[in-house]
């Protein structure tokens, strides 16, 4: 019985894809969302002995070839299971030439919308990534493989700790990443962006604490994932300098934090309420409220580019609008309710407008989508868009180090920057420093421009602001 089932879904799969004159078979292209970064993914879905098969491509992390599990279609729907990276692409086939749908890799889900494309897979082996600053054994310094756990015990940790040898009173600082769940190397596009900035500050005599986020390397997810925002992970950074004060080789009284992007949030938030910081360092953190992040993200993402200013305005209003009903409700429908009410709000104001013109999507399918990428996490997103630096920053007296690349088009270096410079002047603060670093990007790599994709950049860090780094650390803590 079980066999005629799956023969039967089988015929009725293959009749779908066969009978139509267009068919499902053949190379799709498209782009996600990748901190910033669009990053272009093709898959081929061919068929072979009267099943579908598929596999991908990641031209910009240089990986070809990649393996899928099961690929299926009934009726207008496909799902392509990819058990390699613990993820999946679901979609809405349109019957033609695109794919509306989500990409998936554990924590992680995007946008992705692809469309047909001659782009053949390639059977040629790719050339060999480089990344020359992903550090290697031996190491000069002392390496353990640590866990520890939160106050409640709900949330176990693994971690590495790095530190001197044969010094005393040395520094130390916990690392908190950015938004997502990352492991504690930073790993992105085979760059190991934590682990070497760990690296270079242990030789420069500095002990670091990088901590895999929950639900990614060895730390467990904890309850509630959902629910979780930027204050249970500033909690979190809470539960590993509790870790370090039972260490006898550190020195309590130089402990610091070093937060990246939404790092560069909860290290404040830690800092005004734990007397144990002694002081912090902000990568490419923010200093204005996060919808303005948000919506400037969104902006260059929905929005044409090079258009007037009238044209640009009328654009802006749209997506600032659609995206302000992340503030005010957690619930789906609610948000989807709101959008909808805008959207035909705007269209009857702007009834003459091309759409196609102005965005790079039309209707109000692209925010919808968003509401769907980001439904795991909507209680984080409203946390985010409504909560303001400015707060604990202005409430800081210790010594803060904020640095931000001219080229980082997520967390803009100018106004954030300023944002950061004018809390610390507020608090009366008379030990902070402020630098923009030229043509350094969101991860603080020197790119030839702006929109260059992390995975084609050979540098892993700035060596100019690893240097900026340490020094600003030994100097402070002399």
């Amino acid at each position: 019985m079980k066999i005629k089932k799956i023969f039967s879904l089988i015929v009725f799969i293959l009749s779908y894809y066969t009978g139509n004159t267009q068919t499902v078979i053949g190379s799709w292209k498209g782009n996600i969302d990748a901190g910033g970064n669009q990053l272009p993914l093709v898959f081929h879905i061919k068929e072979v002995n009267n099943q579908l098969e598929s596999n991908f491509d990641s031209p910009a992390q240089n990986a070809f070839g990649i393996k899928t599990g099961s690929t299926q279609i009934k009726n207008d729907s496909i799902i392509i299971v990819i058990p390699a990276i613990n993820g999946s692409y679901k979609g809405k086939w349109n019957g033609t030439n695109q794919i509306d749908g989500v990409f998936q890799q554990g924590n992680f889900n995007a946008a992705l919308i692809l469309t047909k494309t001659n782009e053949a897979a390639k059977t040629t082996t790719p050339k060999p990534i480089v990344r020359p600053q992903t550090p290697k054994a031996p190491f000069e310094y002392n390496s353990e493989e640590i866990s520890f756990t939160n106050a409640d015990k709900s949330v176990q940790f693994g971690a590495t700790l790095t530190f001197p040898r044969n010094k005393k009173d040395f520094p130390t600082v916990v690392l908190i990443s950015g938004s997502g769940a990352q492991d504690r190397d930073g790993t992105m596009f085979d760059h190991k962006i934590y682990w070497v900035l760990a690296d270079y500050l242990t030789k420069a005599g500095i002990g670091v604490l990088r901590v895999d986020d929950r639900g990614a390397g060895t730390t467990s997810l904890g309850p509630n994932p959902q629910l979780l925002t930027s204050k249970d992970f500033a909690k979190d950074v809470e539960a590993a300098i509790e870790y370090l004060l039972r260490r006898t080789e550190i020195n309590p009284k130089k402990i610091g934090l070093i937060g990246h992007s939404e790092g560069g949030a909860i290290a404040p938030m830690v800092a005004v309420t734990n007397k144990q910081v002694a002081f912090i360092i902000l990568l490419a953190g923010p200093g204005v409220p996060g919808y303005e992040i948000w919506n400037d993200q969104m902006r260059r993402n929905f929005i044409q580019p090079n258009l007037s200013t009238t044209d640009y305005s009328i654009a802006a209003s749209l997506v600032n609008e659609m995206n302000s009903h992340f503030r005010f409700s957690t619930q789906v429908d609610t948000i989807k309710a709101g959008m909808k009410k805008t959207y035909a709000k705007w269209k009857q104001t702007n009834s003459n407008v091309d759409e196609s013109k102005l965005f790079t999507a039309k209707g109000m399918e692209p925010y919808l989508g968003l509401v769907n990428q980001f439904k795991p996490a909507l209680a984080w997103l409203q946390f985010f868009m409504n909560h303001d630096p400015a707060e604990n920053l202005s409430k800081l007296k210790i010594p803060v180090l904020a640095l931000n690349g001219a080229s980082d088009i997520q967390v803009k270096a100018v106004e954030n920057i300023n944002g950061i410079e004018q809390a610390l002047k507020k608090a009366k603060n008379k030990k902070f420093e402020v630098k923009i670093f030229p043509s350094l990007n969101h991860l603080f790599q020197t790119t030839t421009s702006p929109e260059q994709s992390y995975g084609a950049i050979e540098e892993s860090f700035s060596p100019i602001a690893l240097q900026t780094i340490s020094d600003w650390i030994n100097k402070t803590n002399q």
